[in-house]
């Protein structure tokens, strides 16, 4: 039912699409394409969010000290803190909070910075993501990236690695039960929600049966992606989804992207099946 629903749609769009989705009542899932390395845009910032958590819970890093950014600490794309004064000190929460629901490319890099590229890799190799990998820091200029970069090289991930992050998490498989919830409450504070939940009732003011979505993005030229876990209103999972789209026609960075629609898309139509199966 969900390959007859969703499989027009991903045929009409002119780039890839990746799919990965699970039911939790039910354990449906669905799978499209979804072992398939692609540049991973934002969700890289998915694995490095569980790695710090992961030394908090150890106990080697703080989540309350503070981290000085200076000038050359900041780059551009997503995010607010390149638009700050240099000299700021915010707390490793604020870095983790600021990487997710805005995506911030500049305390993303001081998250790598302090984790350590290789041994942020080791980690994601750890948790069996077999498609990911962090290449290097994010929106370097050239005369700052590494060799890899200057190859071409991007970091990547696939959605298969991601449904099954977010799954462990959910699943209390990662973290104890306190930054289980830090996790997952950070995001559901995302603030960029147009495209997997665009069309779902997430509005509490104006759906009684409303949604809580926790979830991640990414997007640059031509990609755009999606990963989250869908909540119903009592907080119960429903499902995760995750949808991953690259090379698209449509390059801009408008509301109506072409990766972006489809992602809305395939999502209104998972959300209507799980709502209405027959």
């Amino acid at each position: 039912m969900l390959d007859e629903k969703l499989r027009p749609l991903i045929e009409k769009f002119s780039g890839q699409v990746s799919l990965a989705y699970y039911e939790f009542q039910s354990g449906q899932s669905y799978l499209y394409r979804a072992t398939e390395s692609m540049r991973s845009a934002s969700l890289i910032k998915l694995p490095l969010l569980i790695h710090v958590l992961t030394k908090v819970a150890r106990g080697e890093l703080d989540i309350d000290k503070r981290y000085f950014m200076g000038s050359e600490d900041q780059v551009g794309g997503a995010g607010i803190l390149h638009d700050l004064g240099a000299g700021l000190e915010p707390s490793l929460g604020d870095l983790l909070t600021l990487m997710i629901i805005v995506s911030d490319n500049t305390a993303t890099n001081m998250i790598i910075d302090l984790l350590g590229q290789t041994e942020a890799n080791a980690f994601i190799q750890e948790l069996g993501l077999s498609q990911t990998q962090v290449i290097g820091k994010l929106q370097l200029p050239l005369e700052k990236q590494n060799e890899l970069q200057r190859q071409g090289k991007t970091n990547t991930t696939c959605a298969a690695d991601i449904l099954g992050l977010l799954l462990r998490l959910e699943q209390k498989d990662l973290l104890p039960d306190g930054l289980t919830e830090l996790a997952i409450q950070t995001l559901k504070k995302q603030q960029w929600t147009e495209a997997l939940a665009r069309y779902l009732p997430t509005d509490k003011d104006l759906f009684s049966d409303f949604l809580s979505i926790a979830s991640k993005s990414g997007c640059l030229r031509g990609l755009w992606h999606d990963a989250a876990i869908v909540y119903a209103r009592d907080n119960t999972p429903l499902y995760i989804l995750v949808i991953m789209t690259d090379g698209s026609e449509d390059k801009s960075y408008s509301y109506e992207q072409e990766g972006m629609m489809l992602i809305a898309q395939l999502s209104k139509s998972i959300y209507d099946l799980f709502k209405n199966p027959h």
